[in-house]
């Protein structure tokens, strides 16, 4: 007899936690068929949008045999589990899991989906939203050949206006196998769409969606960034973000002050790891000025609201957190955009009066100026209560000159602002398809604030015919619009196309192909 033999039963930490919760199965043999993808769906009270969301996985171009599409009701009340059962009698491949009680919170559901996955590869999709047909072979091929696990492309969020690019830096350019900390803002919108994870890195690393009712996402992919060394990133679409107005989530129901309670112990969690310093800061960055300023203040919400103390509690609660651990940095240095600094400098002196005045100022279009100090631009906030308030403007660019040479055109351009960029490239944003980018490179030389840009047909060929916003390219996303003055247009010819770069109403320069 083994010494194992005479000891007592002890379950293991995943058994104690996945049977606190009581649940059901549906189509359990699918998961003993091992498949290169799970896509796991938190579910609960979603009949509106699940048969979209479902379809949408099952015509994936990577073939839906590869799939195992597991379903985790978290106690609907409408006719989810209805449907969940339906698919799961029509697709081999389709498991419904029905949890006995609601527990409030998508963590759970996406952790028992992730614990009884049976496949190389898993990826997260809400039971509002939708994949790109494509969505699952793009990130199957670009793990598939970088041997990476971790890999994320482009969202677009929906909403009853307009389409936008979610999170654009991630999904700006291909990249194999980089460090995550060498994408600016990477640690921005954390959500679990458009990613794709090897599901033994995170069985292997034991990383869990926290039980908390919200934030849960944000610190189970801060966990994954910090431990998985190499990302790779594509720019094809893969997930439709659904934000139509009538799509009551759990996120919209939030109380602010209840989630800035999730940010707070997201920013404890964050401390507490003693991450190298360049490393921590860019969480931190996220998680006080994007979490706890732009979201918290720089927001309507915050100005119609009839009592907006709770608001400055939280933030002083948000800086006595951080500076109980005694780092070496101070908030103030890791502060980015201009606006944000305003508002940091009024909330450490307390000046919420001030916070008040920029706040309304900001959301309800106030007053503004331009004015050049020193050589500097800076715009200037005219409050309400007659403070003037110079902001930084960090770069500006004018066309200063454009003429046709030879085979190509030559834009020279001036830059001026307080943070003057290295110019990558050219970028076209079509204007109607939001999806439909184009990086160029062109020829780019650079002398401090002047950038000369030649473009030859060569350049060009692979730009489809429309209209097109044009951009500077910097830090491999960020975008910076030329003002043009002269109404001339310059062309370029290539084959049946004519480039035509022209000067629009609001004055910037702009291409437009026929």
């Amino acid at each position: 007899m083994k010494l194992k033999d005479l000891l007592p039963f002890t379950k293991s930490e995943d058994e104690k936690y996945f049977e606190r919760i009581p649940y059901s199965i549906h189509n359990h043999k699918a998961l003993t068929k091992k498949t290169d993808v799970a896509v796991v769906v938190p579910v609960y009270n979603a009949e509106k949008y699940l048969r979209q969301t479902v379809d949408s996985v099952i015509v994936q171009t990577h073939g839906f045999q590869n799939i195992t599409l597991i379903l985790v009701d978290d106690g609907s009340k409408d006719k989810s589990r209805h449907m969940m059962l339906r698919y799961a009698e029509l697709y081999p491949n389709i498991v419904a899991i029905f949890l006995e009680k609601n527990t409030g919170t998508p963590a759970f559901p996406r952790n028992l989906g992730a614990h009884l996955a049976n496949s190389e590869y898993i990826t997260f999709l809400d039971a509002d939203d939708w994949l790109e047909h494509d969505g699952i072979r793009q990130l199957h091929t670009l793990m598939e050949e970088t041997k990476c696990d971790y890999a994320v492309g482009k969202t677009v969020q929906i909403d009853s206006k307009e389409e936008k690019i979610i999170g654009r830096y991630e999904s700006c350019m291909e990249r194999r196998n980089v460090s995550p900390y060498s994408i600016p803002h990477i640690f921005y919108h954390l959500g679990p769409r458009a990613r794709m994870l090897r599901l033994s890195f995170i069985k292997k690393h034991k990383i869990r969606y926290p039980e908390m009712k919200f934030a849960e996402d944000k610190q189970f992919f801060i966990d994954v960034l910090t431990q998985v060394g190499k990302i790779s990133t594509t720019t094809e679409p893969i997930y439709f973000l659904n934000r139509i107005p009538d799509n009551v989530s759990l996120t919209k129901q939030t109380d602010i002050v209840e989630k800035m309670d999730t940010n707070i112990a997201v920013l404890k969690y964050v401390m507490q790891k003693n991450l190298p310093e360049e490393e921590e800061k860019m969480i931190v960055n996220r998680l006080v000025e994007f979490d706890s300023i732009t979201r918290l203040f720089d927001r309507k919400h915050f100005i119609r609201s009839e009592d907006r103390t709770p608001y400055f509690q939280k933030f002083e609660e948000v800086m006595r957190v951080f500076y109980s651990f005694n780092r070496s940095y101070q908030l103030e240095d890791i502060m980015k955009k201009p606006l944000n600094k305003r508002y940091f400098t009024y909330l450490a002196q307390k000046d919420y009066d001030k916070v008040i005045e920029l706040s309304t100022w900001s959301k309800f279009n106030g007053e503004r100026s331009y004015q050049v100090i020193d050589g500097l631009p800076y715009t200037v906030a005219h409050l309400a209560d007659g403070t003037d308030v110079n902001i930084e403007i960090p770069v500006e660019a004018k066309l200063v000159s454009e003429k046709q040479t030879g085979n190509g055109v030559t834009f020279t351009v001036e830059m001026k602002g307080h943070d003057i960029p290295e110019i990558q490239g050219v970028d076209f944003q079509h204007r109607d398809y939001i999806t439909e980018v184009y990086n160029v490179a062109g020829q780019v030389e650079q002398a401090g604030s002047m950038v000369t840009i030649t473009l030859t047909p060569e350049d060009m060929e692979k730009v489809g015919k429309g209209k097109y916003m044009m951009a500077l390219r910097y830090e491999d996303y960020e975008r910076l619009m030329v003002l043009k003055d002269a109404e001339a247009v310059c062309k370029l010819k290539s084959g049946k196309n004519s480039y035509q770069f022209y000067r629009t109403v609001k004055g910037n320069l702009s291409l437009r192909v026929k």
